[in-house]
């Protein structure tokens, strides 16, 4: 037998069986059990929710000669042959390729014929809303009385293109976008069943990604399964194959606008492209990644995600006090124009480039217009030598202490951190500066794991949470103008400021 794709692998065959959907199911099966099902159903809603699936499922138990308890036996010949497709008193049509009004006079004709195979015929149109106004009108009258043996299932993504004299005539069921959970057990069972190990974080980033609907999340384990070649798919698996990016990745991205840092952005960029991503996927994880943000902004650790991970949600809890959601939406509605336009333009890394920058001058706008202490101005004090003196014993003897503590609990991040240099620490965030030499070991110590080592070191010297900061202090890209404030307003041997 010829390979069957997952979504049709696993297409329910009885109501039972049906992923949500639990009221418009209940529904139909008591309609089904006590035979009173209408002659005109209108089913709506996102695409891979179970509209047609339902319609067969329907089919089915109207022509079932052993039903029971409004199911279809899945058994007997009629159901045997919907499910394989060879019944002909199931008529199934594709409005957006047959949707003009030759089609449906040749439907009116057909319908007055009586069933050939079973006990009923089901007309089940799919894309309804595709039919022309003209197409519609012959259909009204046969809708609204069709012959007795005969149903008509009409199925639609796109509801508020049905004509209202259509949608009277029928019952109308809408169908809701699944749940992460609901899809998450489902594909449990699917990668149970067929011998796939999917690892947790992997059938989570699937069932986040499918956008609540069912089929989507099928094929796309379906094209990552036959990719691998083998039985264990990860989150890196998924990330390949459907050419996405880590929310991880899209994390660093978003932090370097954040902080208007325009070589890093390009950079960043430059290496998803180098990597094969495409730009208008990488505007649509951008938009959803703010998408997270400005709900996480809203509803904390109790929104719902689409994309963002733990580590992402740590960089929110870090950025929300310095975030203004005003801002933060503008730069959501640029990234989706930026998506949108990028279908169309040629000048595809450019247009994405200048997006990424566009957002940034905006959040540069936002904290311009804030008091930051690099903007603060005291009057200069004639140096002291033995004050001088003393604030550089301080400052060595806090500095060596921080990297003793940091070597104790990890030792590849005090190499990373010894290589700078202790700048001041103020507002409970410690400045630490290094040489344009030294980019990688500040790259590095940016991560959050070795930011944390710092972290926890910081607080059983200080006594209390202190947020890390990594500048350069000698290369002219990097946060020059900012470092000479910074110097102007510590001092090179300040140790910490105090309001």
């Amino acid at each position: 037998m010829a390979y069957l794709a997952l979504y049709r692998a696993w297409r329910p065959r009885r109501f039972a069986e049906v992923v949500g959907q639990e009221k418009t199911v209940t529904a139909l099966r008591n309609a089904v059990r006590e035979g009173k099902l209408s002659h005109a159903y209108l089913f709506s809603g996102p695409r891979g929710t179970g509209k047609t699936s339902i319609a067969k499922i329907i089919a089915k138990a109207v022509n079932c000669e052993n039903l029971s308890e409004g199911e279809p036996c899945n058994q007997c010949s009629s159901c045997q042959d919907i499910n394989n497709g060879n019944f002909m008193d199931v008529i199934e049509i594709d409005a957006a390729s047959n949707r003009g009004i030759d089609e449906i006079r040749d439907l009116r004709e057909k319908v007055r014929v009586l069933p050939a195979q079973g006990k009923n015929k089901v007309y089940i149109i799919d894309e309804v809303h595709m039919l022309t106004t003209e197409a519609f009108n012959a259909l009204l009258k046969t809708i609204e009385e069709p012959p007795d043996a005969v149903i008509f299932i009409l199925a639609t993504t796109e509801s508020h293109k049905i004509p209202a004299t259509i949608r009277s005539r029928c019952q109308v069921y809408n169908f809701r976008r699944l749940t992460t959970a609901e899809i998450t057990e489902r594909l449990s069972d699917v990668a149970a069943n067929d011998g796939i190990i999917l690892e947790p974080e992997a059938l989570l980033l699937l069932a986040r990604r499918a956008n609540g609907g069912m089929r989507d999340a099928l094929s796309m384990l379906d094209q990552i399964y036959s990719y691998k070649g083998n039985n264990s798919i990860s989150k890196q698996d998924v990330l390949e194959v459907m050419g996405l990016v880590d929310d991880a990745f899209m994390a660093q991205l978003i932090a370097a606008v954040l902080s208007q840092d325009t070589p890093s952005i390009i950079g960043i960029l430059g290496t998803a492209f180098s990597q094969g991503k495409e730009a208008q996927q990488l505007a649509r994880e951008a938009s959803m990644f703010l998408r997270d943000f400005l709900l996480y902004l809203v509803a904390g650790k109790e929104a719902d995600l689409v994309v963002a991970g733990e580590e992402s949600q740590a960089f929110f809890e870090q950025q929300k006090s310095q975030i203004n959601m005003q801002n933060l939406l503008r730069a959501l509605r640029i990234m989706m124009d930026t998506a949108d336009k990028l279908r169309f333009s040629e000048g595809q890394k450019y247009l994405l480039e200048i997006a990424f920058m566009e957002i940034a001058t905006l959040f540069s706008e936002e904290k311009s217009a804030q008091p930051s202490f690099l903007e603060e101005k005291k009057p200069k004090k004639k140096a002291d030598p033995r004050a001088k003196a003393s604030s550089n014993e301080a400052q060595d003897a806090l500095w060596n202490k921080i990297l003793a503590a940091v070597k104790e609990k990890k030792i590849p991040t005090h190499a990373l951190l010894v290589q700078g240099k202790l700048l001041g620490i103020k507002d409970d965030t410690v400045y630490i500066a290094y040489k344009k030499g030294y980019k990688f070991h500040k790259e590095r110590m940016e991560e959050r794991g070795n930011r944390e080592i710092l972290g926890q070191a910081l607080k059983e010297i200080m006594g209390r949470d202190i947020e890390s900061q990594f500048i350069f202090l000698d290369d002219d890209q990097y946060n020059d103008i900012i470092v000479k404030k910074a110097l102007e307003f510590f001092g090179e041997e300040l140790v910490e400021i105090k309001d």
